[in-house]
């Protein structure tokens, strides 16, 4: 477990804890940040596990998540956008599905399509968040509503996202779908499932060298959910363009996924902290003020070239 310091966020301190009702989500979050990681050794924990948090002491909803190429993407790659969402005020835990030191997992047997009850990998997430439920708190001051949790995921860890959802109706009141490829989405039926959803794609991730197969993506993701939903696609923006500037730049000298430049990285990386931020005020805590900043394209800081939303239960 690393000791509690660096990695901070500069921001003012409002009384408000979550967030300051009526704020614009796309602003800056307004809390200074911190980051603690456990491992099996010497912490107990089933899987290594990153968790960026506000410093000050507070109730704040937690946030689950997996990164991308079904967890090999280390939270760690994703810190800028996961550090963003603690300074909006939500506790994020990054699982690591394949860490140094915990290899051995390497070994599991890979569950078949369709046959989700046999993931090793969903026990070991659902083991880990009960693990941080009786473990955080001994550790930071803010504390997590375990009322309010959501998920996160990157690609491919949407996979198991999407299972969790799927065999689990107490795991989350929101799930998050970043670019989302899942290959269970193709032979899933719609889900009894009340999680409300926002799906989002960036738009070069379906352009060659593509890195999301139509039939397993964001569309899939909005169809085998009832409500509520939200999907939409940013223009021009690429599938490593959420990840932290070293995978980014691996991503784009290799041309493994179509990425945009440089230049903008920071305004997507706001854009998408700000539209996670609004979209879970409004479906976890009613915050209606806040739909419109993730249904009407009027109130969003980037061009979309698809929006589509189901609101009906």
């Amino acid at each position: 477990m690393r000791a509690l310091s660096g990695k901070l966020v500069s921001g003012v301190v409002f009384i408000c804890v979550v967030s300051c009702y009526g704020q614009n989500p796309f602003t800056p979050g307004q809390y200074d940040t911190d980051w603690i990681d456990f491992s099996p050794k010497p912490d107990g924990i089933p899987l290594h596990s990153t968790v960026y948090f506000p410093k000050p002491s507070g109730l704040y909803s937690p946030i689950l998540f997996i990164g991308g190429m079904y967890g090999w993407a280390s939270s760690g790659y994703y810190s800028i956008l996961l550090t963003e969402l603690a300074s909006r005020g939500y506790i994020v835990v990054g699982f690591d599905r394949y860490y140094p030191g915990q290899l051995d997992q390497l070994t599991s047997p890979v569950r078949a399509v369709g046959r989700q009850n046999e993931s090793p990998s969903i026990e070991l997430f659902f083991n880990t968040t009960q693990w941080i439920k009786n473990h955080l708190s001994d550790q930071i001051v803010a504390q997590a509503d375990w009322t309010k949790t959501s998920l996160l995921c990157h690609s491919a860890g949407c996979d198991d996202t999407l299972v969790m959802v799927n065999v689990s109706r107490t795991i989350a009141q929101a799930s998050v779908f970043l670019d989302p490829m899942s290959l269970d989405a193709m032979v899933l039926q719609t889900l009894n499932s009340k999680v409300k959803i926002l799906a989002s794609m960036s738009q070069l991730s379906e352009e060659k060298p593509m890195c999301c197969i139509p039939g397993t993506d964001y569309r899939k993701i909005y169809d085998l959910m009832n409500c509520t939903k939200v999907r939409m696609q940013v223009k021009d923006f690429g599938h490593c363009d959420i990840m932290d500037d070293l995978l980014w730049d691996v991503c784009h000298s290799a041309n493994v996924c179509r990425t945009t430049n440089n230049t903008r990285l920071e305004n997507y990386r706001t854009f998408a902290a700000g539209v996670i931020h609004g979209f879970l005020q409004w479906a976890i805590y009613g915050k209606t003020d806040m739909q419109k900043y993730v249904t009407n394209q009027a109130y969003m800081p980037l061009p979309l070239v698809d929006l589509a939303f189901d609101l009906n239960c």
